[in-house]
C-alpha cells in the first residue's frame, strides 16, 4: 500500500515546482502604512513618554511597552490607562 496520498515525492524533496517557503509575519515589512502614519509613529517614538503595560491573561501576566504623547507626563499616562483598562501602567526604566 502506498502512503503518499496527495503529496508528490518530488515536491516533498524540494523540486523546482515547490512553492515559496513560509515566512513568519514578523519578518515581513509593514503593509499599507502611509507616509503620514510612519511620520506620526516615528515622532511619537522620539518625543513621547514610554510606559510598560501589564495586563492579566488567563494564566499569566502579559507585558508590553507603549509610547504615548500628551501635554505632560500625567496626561500621557492617563491616555495610556484609558486605552488599557484593567491593566497596570508603569514608567519605563
Amino acid at each position: 500500500m502506498n502512503a503518499t496520498v496527495g503529496v508528490s515525492p518530488a515536491l516533498a524533496v524540494g523540486a523546482s515546482d515547490a512553492k515559496a517557503p513560509i515566512v513568519p509575519a514578523q519578518n515581513e515589512p509593514k503593509k499599507n502604512e502611509t507616509v503620514q502614519q510612519k511620520v506620526k509613529r516615528v515622532w511619537r517614538n522620539l518625543t513621547g513618554y514610554k510606559f510598560e503595560v501589564g495586563c492579566p491573561a488567563i494564566l499569566e501576566l502579559t507585558k508590553k511597552t507603549c509610547t504615548e504623547t500628551g501635554k505632560d507626563h500625567d496626561a500621557a499616562r492617563a491616555k495610556r490607562i484609558s486605552a488599557n483598562p484593567f491593566c497596570s501602567v508603569s514608567d519605563m526604566k
